[in-house]
């Protein structure tokens, strides 16, 4: 807008230039010549003719001082306008060339995009966004908040502080940007609004990591504190166990149990020192993970008889054995498992798939047909003390986490609300 009036101000100026000097070469011709002719010439006769030739003279003089003006005027203006003309064009290519993106709209509607705005937003091309609504590519939690930014800046002129907002791409993945603006000119009587945008879902992934990373920092510190003070009493209990039960004192049966219990909280012992220093990985031998799944299957399966549920192994032949520790992937396929089971209240059918997908990866899928995982719960899931369910604490799908990660391998969670979650598990195959 501020050049638009710019323009209509320099037009202005030049009209008054010429109106101003065209006043005062008549003021001049007028006085100057009516004083000579008096002076020189005495007849009045005389002096009335040459007034009409001086009059007839005036307009030919000032025909063409004006034709001279104006064509002194046309060229500087010709020169102005192919000045503009470039300069628009060297604005127009440092626009579309720069790395920041760049939209323009007017009345909600986009009218130009530059190159890194149509990667921004996943276009290929102007005409995928040019006449798009703007709130089309904007997450809708975020409109009231922006129609109220355009209407604050318009008549100030002032660019906007930079704000965070979501948008939406043309395949559907909303990602984190900040946003500035300024209102830039008018467009059909209407102003245009200028946004440049900076893409921070990098950061923000990144900034999530570091949370996610203290957190388990804080938690590991935690649990390797408790890990010590459980491990010591009870390595005392279960020397006196064994030492009681030694003296045949007829309570073999109930020191068994104790016995077992003891080993039970022995076992759990060694999963937090698993949180706390999750690089720690036991002895790993070449196992058969098939038959691991089977006797999860196996232990698992009154339980699943109980909820009505079928679990079903599709299973390759010929699967090559995998380098792993045993009993820790046991802890994951049954937290997998139970997690499946208790999502699954009217029953329904568990699928594990075990596959060779790559000459050194093997991969195991479950599948249920449970209540599913929220979209917006997935990425927190394996956060400590975070949980899906009631009475959950989030530990158990952050040890599994760990035990993949301490066999090389990866976790990958997709879920539908009422219509199921998958969990795939990557090894490789050494």
């Amino acid at each position: 807008m501020g050049s638009s009036r710019q323009k209509k101000s320099n037009e202005r100026f030049e009209i008054l230039k010429i109106v101003l000097v065209f006043i005062i070469i008549t003021g001049l011709w007028i006085v100057f010549t009516d004083y000579m002719l008096f002076v020189i010439f005495e007849n009045e006769e005389t002096i009335t003719r040459l007034q009409t030739i001086k009059g007839f003279l005036f307009i030919v003089v000032m025909a063409w001082l004006l034709y001279l003006f104006m064509q002194r005027n046309n060229f500087k203006r010709n020169q102005i306008e192919e000045m503009l003309r470039d300069s628009e064009t060297r604005y127009r290519r440092i626009i579309k060339l720069s790395p920041e993106p760049i939209t323009i709209h007017s009345d909600g509607i986009l009218i130009y995009a530059n190159d890194a705005a149509l990667k921004v937003v996943g276009a290929t091309k102007m005409e995928d966004v040019l006449g798009k609504p703007l709130f089309d590519f904007l997450h809708p939690d975020y409109h009231e908040m922006v129609t109220e930014r355009i209407q604050s800046i318009i008549p100030t002129e002032e660019r906007a502080e930079y704000i965070e907002q979501k948008i939406i791409r043309l395949d559907g993945e909303i990602i984190d940007v900040e946003t500035s603006c300024i209102c830039i000119d008018e467009y059909l009587g209407k102003p245009v609004i200028q946004n440049v945008i900076r893409d921070i879902t990098e950061r923000k992934r990144t900034e999530e990591m570091i949370r996610k990373s203290e957190k388990l920092s804080v938690v590991g510190q935690l649990a390797a504190g408790v890990a010590h003070e459980i491990r010591n009493p009870l390595t005392s209990l279960k020397g006196f166990l064994q030492l009681l039960n030694s003296k045949n004192l007829g309570y073999k049966n109930y020191f068994e149990i104790m016995q077992a219990e003891v080993e039970r909280i022995n076992f759990i012992v060694n999963e937090f020192m698993i949180v706390s220093n999750p690089q720690v990985v036991r002895s790993q031998e070449k196992k058969n993970v098939e038959s691991i799944i089977q006797n999860i299957v196996m232990l698992l399966g009154a339980q699943a008889n109980l909820m009505n549920v079928q679990i079903v192994t599709e299973s390759e032949s010929g699967l090559p054995l995998i380098k792993c520790d045993e009993n820790q992937l046991k802890q994951v396929f049954i937290n997998i498992l139970k997690n499946a089971l208790e999502a699954m209240s009217d029953g329904g059918i568990i699928r594990i798939q075990v596959k060779n997908i790559q000459p050194n990866e093997l991969l195991i899928r479950f599948i249920d047909q449970g209540i599913g995982i929220p979209e917006d719960q997935l990425p927190k899931l394996g956060e400590p003390f975070h949980s899906t369910k009631e009475t959950g604490t989030g530990l158990g799908l952050m040890v599994t986490n760990k035990i993949i990660e301490g066999h090389k391998g990866s976790i990958t969670i997709t879920s539908k609300v009422n219509q199921g979650t998958t969990v795939e598990i990557i090894l490789p195959i050494e």
